[in-house]
């Protein structure tokens, strides 16, 4: 009876730990079985989708096979639309009308020689009337040219920054004098500290201002809104005005900022808020201050109003109808060329 009573303490810590590792062995099988499940399930899925008829390029597809009358309906469809959206783009062209003014012979910065222009015009021009400048003889788009600016200077970020502005990083080399002031109007700029604006396009920034009289009525030119938006967000803020030699937030420097992607570049100066009517006598009073002797170029001024497909622009309507009347041809062509090939085939 001792010995029995000594022996049931003993037994049940053995049988409570071979229950324990019975459920333990039971719960790697299990977590192996379920493995095994999920790796039999993955193994099918990707079986069906390696034998899919995607994997395997058997979806349908639609091969058209040209024949002689839908060529002739392809050829002719383009031909008739390509020659109504000419004869559309040459009817909006044809409203638009311009006058230019060549000022390139004008003194420079000469109060006893004012430089004023007088035209009268010889037809309508509806508002708005766009007032351009332009350069003939001016590359805008050089990739040196292109590249001789600093972003970061210009978007405030960091205004002694000049790394990509050679060749005209300094107050002297962009050319100004000894006494040029910065725009807080008291503060005289050094020579040799870091320009503001730096390079190459700060540098040949078009610095002419015009002033109109149309029948000896002065009339005001809308200077506003004509930088694009996207350039206004980004240049939204003064560096710093003790040390600019202009503003970067004048739209007039956005303007020339955004170079032109072709030569002889045309930029928006302002715009007349007024219809023009033919024989309007109109005086441009010119601030003529932008040499363009250096390059012999020379400078006009372009008054112009536009249309829902832009300025005047007969180039692109003459385009759509050359295309449109080669399309007609050779939708009538093509068929003379198939009856003449059957007809050598039946001879044979």
């Amino acid at each position: 009876m001792i010995q029995g009573g000594q022996n049931n303490p003993v037994g049940e810590p053995q049988s409570e730990s071979k229950l324990a590792g019975l459920s333990k062995a039971k719960r790697i099988k299990t977590k192996m079985v379920e493995e095994n499940k999920q790796n039999d399930d993955e193994d099918r899925i990707y079986e069906q989708v390696k034998q899919s008829r995607f994997k395997q390029q058997n979806l349908p597809a639609w091969r058209p096979v040209p024949t002689i009358l839908s060529i002739i309906i392809v050829f002719a469809a383009f031909g008739i639309l390509f020659i109504i959206l000419g004869i559309v783009l040459l009817v909006y062209s044809a409203k638009v009308h311009s006058v230019e003014v060549d000022y390139t012979d004008c003194k420079l910065d000469d109060s006893t020689s004012p430089c004023i222009r007088t035209i009268t015009l010889e037809e309508d021009i509806d508002a708005p009337v766009f007032v351009y400048y332009q350069l003939i003889g001016f590359f805008q788009n050089s990739r040196r040219y292109v590249k001789s600016k600093e972003t970061d200077q210009l978007t405030g970020d960091d205004i002694n920054a000049h790394d990509n502005c050679e060749p005209a990083e300094t107050n002297s080399e962009m050319g100004f004098p000894n006494d040029k002031q910065a725009i807080d109007r008291t503060t005289t700029l050094i020579g040799s500290n870091i320009a503001v604006p730096c390079g190459l396009m700060a540098k040949t920034y078009f610095t002419d201002s015009f002033d109109f009289k149309i029948n000896d009525a002065s009339t005001d030119v809308d200077q506003t809104n004509i930088a694009f938006a996207k350039d206004k967000d980004l240049y939204d803020k003064e560096p710093d005005k003790s040390k600019q030699w202009t503003s970067i937030t004048d739209e007039h420097f956005l303007v020339w900022m955004r170079p032109s992607g072709l030569p002889n570049p045309k930029k928006l100066w302002g715009r007349i808020n007024q219809d023009l009517k033919q024989g309007d006598n109109i005086v441009i009073n010119i601030n003529n201050k932008y040499n363009v002797t250096p390059y012999g170029g020379k400078k006009k001024i372009i008054l112009s109003n536009a249309t829902k497909f832009g300025g005047k622009n007969k180039f692109l309507g003459i385009s759509y109808i050359v295309v449109g009347a080669l399309s007609i041809i050779c939708a009538v062509v093509f068929p003379i060329g198939y009856k003449y090939q059957q007809s050598k085939e039946k001879d044979l």
